[in-house]
């Protein structure tokens, strides 16, 4: 049977500073599998790091090693193991799937169905299949979570974009803004999907949008929602004139601080409010200290994640249902993989025997007459094994691995006396 375990570690959990540390970005991971399935002795692994979360999750032959995948991440992040393992969380066979499509679903974020994440976790797979990190097991699981994810935004109202870390962000800063962003001068810095949305939305509330990124290709998406696009050389001039700044790119150190807002914004430009929606951080903390700025961050945002009342529950209902729906079916293929092989040890066994006894008694018999006592026997034999067949799927669908085991070498061949007396020696003497 193979060995499922996530190791995961969120923001409720640790400090930001720990969780920066142990945040890839997608270029970094994906040379970094190899080694984390290396040194945890895994079978497969694949990594889900967000701004909320860095997980692990990796299968085994046998039984899982979390010890070891905990020690192949601290490695791997140059941090010590003994500051992961009390706040690192553990889930095992079941209870790791499960947790997996709840993720995926938005069940697990700060912001109670967040749409960022559906993505994260398919990037997720994409990396550990392309760096040859997955196995079936773990790729049919991923592919689960995401179908998951795609029924829940389409069958519940959990997924509107103003319950995204993008879209709350925006929402956050229009309430301190007196309810309105209308003529708003908002930058959003990055290209990805929390910089789309935080523009969709600054948009939709009149606020004037500038987006500053480095990748060209971008610029017309940005162009149709209404903003106006800058190079990222730009950004000093942008934050100049900037009522509001949301970051949220993957760049591994911080793009604004204190030296850099001092040295491009005039005092008497007035108050400049930064969301960093980014892990690693956008922004050096020690910004906090110049008393015109006011820093927003993902810890900031955290307490503010529940979104309003009204279907709410009824929503909640239905996305659970999906997820045991979606994890019923995953176990049931899981169950169906690991009773084939155990299936083809149980007839092959048998065929075989029934095959040494018809070399036996057959003598020389016409080929003809050998090969119509070949088809009988053999009918016979699968007549025979049809019973333990159905229970050895049973044994494999309640995961009951002992009788899988102990059904799957029924016909197995029996030991020579010499082996049944010394079954721990090659050779006896």
């Amino acid at each position: 049977m193979t060995g499922l375990s996530c190791l995961s570690i969120t923001a409720c959990q640790v400090p930001l500073d720990v969780l920066e540390r142990l945040s890839y970005s997608r270029e970094e991971l994906a040379g970094r599998l190899t080694s984390l399935r290396r040194n945890s002795r895994a079978r497969a692994v694949a990594v889900l790091s967000t701004c909320q979360r860095t997980e692990v999750y990796a299968t085994w032959p046998g039984e899982p090693d979390e010890p070891a995948l905990l020690a192949a991440l601290a490695r791997d992040r140059g941090i010590p193991s003994w500051v992961l393992r009390p706040v690192a969380r553990t889930y095992r066979g079941d209870a790791a799937a499960r947790h997996l499509l709840r993720v995926a679903s938005g069940l697990e974020s700060f912001v109670l169905g967040e749409t960022e994440i559906a993505g994260q976790v398919r990037a997720a797979a994409e990396l550990s299949r392309a760096a040859g990190g997955a196995d079936a097991e773990l790729e049919r699981l991923m592919d689960a979570a995401i179908s998951a994810s795609r029924k829940r935004q389409r069958r519940t109202s959990i997924p509107a974009a103003t319950r995204s870390v993008a879209g709350m962000a925006v929402d956050e800063v229009t309430r301190s803004n007196g309810g309105t962003l209308a003529g708003q001068r908002l930058l959003v810095v990055g290209a990805g999907q929390v910089a789309s949305i935080a523009v969709a939305r600054a948009v939709e509330l009149e606020a004037v949008v500038t987006v500053c990124n480095r990748t060209p290709r971008h610029a017309h998406r940005f162009a149709a929602a209404g903003a106006a696009v800058v190079d990222l050389a730009g950004l000093a001039e942008c934050l100049a004139v900037s009522d509001i700044a949301v970051l949220a790119t993957t760049a591994p150190q911080p793009l604004v601080d204190a030296r850099l807002l001092r040295s491009a914004r005039a005092a008497e430009a007035g108050p400049l409010t930064l969301v960093d929606l980014s892990m690693p951080r956008n922004v050096d903390p020690a910004v906090r200290a110049l008393p015109w700025i006011r820093l927003i961050d993902l810890a900031d945002l955290r307490s503010d994640g529940t979104p309003e009342a009204g279907d709410l529950v009824h929503d909640l209902a239905a996305t659970e249902e999906i997820i045991e729906a979606e994890l019923q079916r995953y176990l049931r293929w899981l169950a169906g993989r690991s009773a084939a092989a155990a299936l083809h040890r149980m007839r092959s066994g048998a065929e075989s025997i029934a095959r040494e006894e018809l070399a036996r008694i057959s003598g020389d018999l016409p080929p003809e007459i050998r090969s119509s006592m070949e088809r009988v026997l053999l009918k016979t034999v699968h007549r025979l094994v049809h019973k333990p067949t159905l229970e050895l799927r049973a044994a494999a669908a309640a995961d009951d691995g002992d009788l899988v085991d102990v059904l799957a070498g029924l016909f197995d061949p029996a030991p020579s006396a010499r082996a049944r007396r010394c079954p721990d020696r090659p050779t006896c003497w």
